[in-house]
C-alpha cells in the first residue's frame, strides 16, 4: 500500500503549539507492518506538539514488538495501532493485552485500519476497550493531527485527575463508640424532624435558567450540624442510612410536584443524594412508590451518587435512567477511576467537586483539574457542573471554559 493510497492530500495540518519552552515529549507508539505508514506518520507529526510537549514517535512493525516495547517503556500517552499484521487480528490481541495484561487503562489507543472487513467497526468498538477506530482511507494530514492530539488531551485529563487524587489524604477512621452514639443521635433527629434542608440552584452557565436544584440534607447531632457527606463517613448502619434515604425521597418528590404545579413547562429538576447500599429492586421500588404518590415522573428528578455506588448499583441506576430519572456522579476528581470505567458507569451528569472550584482563578492546580474534568465531561457527552462557584471571577472562568451547569454562593439558595 503506497503512502498516498491510506494518506490523502490536504491542506497543511494546524499543529498545536505552545510558547516557552517544551517539557519531556509525549510518547506516542506507532504499530504498523506497512513501512510506507511510518514514514508519512513521522512526516506528518515532525513539528506537531500539544500542550507545550512534543511528540516522541516510536515505531515498531508487529504486535509482538510492541508488546516488548511497552513493557520497557510504561508511561505511553497514544498507540496508533494497525489491526492486521503477523495475525488476522494481532491489534486486537494487542488491545487486550495492553488492557488486562498490562493493567494500562489510561494509554489511548486508536486503531487505524486498511482493511475494514477483518474488524468491522460496530464489532470492534463494542467488543473492545478503544479510544478511536479509522479508516486509512480517510485520512488526510491534518485529520491525523487532529487524532493525536484529541488522544494526547484525554490522556493528560486523566493523568491530571490521578495526580490530584495522590495529594488527598485518606480519610481518618472513626470508632466503633462514636460511630454508635452518632447513629443514635441521626434516629433521634429523624424521628423529631431535626433537618435543615437547603435547595440549591443549579444554574445553565449560558442562559442564567435553573435547571436543577440540588437539595442539602443536614442532621442535628452533639458535633454539630453532619451533612449527607459526613454522614456517609461515619455511619456504616445500613439500615439507618435506608432510612434517611427513604426520608430525602420523599421530600425530594414532594418538592418537585410543587415545581411542577408552579412553572410546568419549565420545572427543575430535583436532585438528592443516595446514602444507603440498597439492593437493585428495593432502590427502584422505592422510586416508583414515591413519584406514583407524588403524581410525577423519573424526569422530575436526579439522584447523586458516588463512582463506587453507582458501580455497586448499575443495574438500580439503568432502571432509573430508563424512568427519565437522571444520575449524577459526584467525586471525580476525588477518588481514583479509569476512563473505561467512567464510560460503563453511564452518568448523566459529572459534578466537579468545590475542593477544584474555590478561588478556581487563583490557584494553577485547580485549574488544571477543573478544565480537565469540564473537558472528559464532553469527551462522553455528559453535563458538567461545577460546585461551590462562590465569586464573579471563578464563575466567568467556567463560562469560558463551556461547563454546563454552575452552583454555589455566586448564584445563591432557593
Amino acid at each position: 500500500m503506497s503512502a498516498s493510497t491510506w494518506l490523502r492530500s490536504a491542506p497543511p495540518p494546524v499543529h498545536a503549539l505552545n510558547d516557552g519552552p517544551l517539557a519531556p515529549p509525549w510518547r506516542v507508539l506507532l504499530v504498523d507492518d506497512a513501512p510506507e505508514v511510518h514514514e508519512v506518520t513521522r512526516l506528518v507529526l515532525a513539528e506537531t506538539a500539544f500542550s507545550g510537549r512534543s511528540i516522541e514517535l516510536s515505531s515498531v512493525h508487529s504486535a509482538a514488538e510492541a508488546r516488548a516495547w511497552l513493557a520497557a517503556h510504561p508511561g505511553t500517552a497514544l498507540i496508533l495501532l494497525d489491526v492486521v499484521m503477523e495475525a488476522d487480528d494481532a491489534g486486537l490481541q494487542l488491545v487486550r493485552h495492553i488492557r488486562e495484561v498490562l493493567r494500562d487503562r489510561d494509554v489511548q489507543i486508536v486503531l487505524r485500519t486498511g482493511q475494514p472487513g477483518m474488524a468491522p467497526e460496530r464489532d470492534v468498538i463494542a467488543r473492545y476497550d478503544i479510544n478511536g477506530y479509522y479508516l486509512k482511507t480517510e485520512l488526510t494530514a491534518q485529520k491525523l493531527t487532529s487524532i493525536v492530539v484529541t488522544g494526547l488531551r484525554a490522556y493528560e485529563t486523566i493523568r491530571t485527575l490521578r495526580e490530584a487524587n495522590a495529594h488527598r489524604e485518606a480519610p481518618h477512621a472513626v470508632d466503633g463508640a462514636r460511630r454508635e452514639r452518632i447513629g443514635a443521635e441521626l434516629g433521634e433527629a429523624l424521628r423529631q424532624g431535626a433537618v435543615t434542608v437547603r435547595a440549591l440552584p443549579q444554574v445553565e452557565l449560558n442562559s442564567g435558567v435553573v435547571r436543577a436544584v440540588e437539595l442539602k440534607f443536614e442532621w442535628m447531632t452533639s458535633e454539630g450540624l453532619l451533612d449527607t457527606t459526613g454522614i456517609a463517613a461515619m455511619i456504616d448502619d445500613d439500615a439507618l442510612l435506608g432510612s434517611l434515604d427513604a426520608w430525602m425521597l420523599e421530600r425530594a418528590c414532594a418538592l418537585a410536584r410543587s415545581y411542577r404545579d408552579a412553572n410546568k413547562a419549565g420545572a427543575p429538576r430535583v436532585s438528592l443524594p443516595l446514602l444507603s447500599m440498597r439492593r437493585d429492586d428495593s432502590l427502584t421500588q422505592a422510586f416508583v412508590i414515591n413519584m406514583r404518590a407524588a403524581g410525577i415522573d423519573g424526569r422530575a428528578l436526579d439522584l447523586q451518587v458516588s463512582s463506587e455506588t453507582l458501580a455497586a448499583r448499575r443495574l438500580a441506576a439503568r432502571g432509573l435512567q430508563g424512568m427519565g430519572v437522571s444520575i449524577t456522579l459526584t467525586d471525580l476528581g476525588l477518588d481514583r477511576i479509569a476512563l473505561a470505567d467512567l464510560r460503563a458507569l453511564q452518568p448523566d451528569r459529572i459534578k466537579i467537586h468545590e475542593s477544584f472550584v474555590r478561588d478556581v482563578t487563583r490557584d494553577g492546580e485547580r485549574a488544571v483539574v477543573a478544565r480537565a474534568i469540564v473537558a472528559l465531561a464532553h469527551t462522553l457527552g455528559v453535563v458538567a457542573i461545577a460546585e461551590g462557584v462562590s465569586s464573579s471571577e471563578d464563575l466567568q472562568f467556567f463560562r469560558w471554559e463551556g461547563c454546563d451547569l454552575g452552583q454555589g454562593d455566586a448564584f445563591g439558595d432557593s
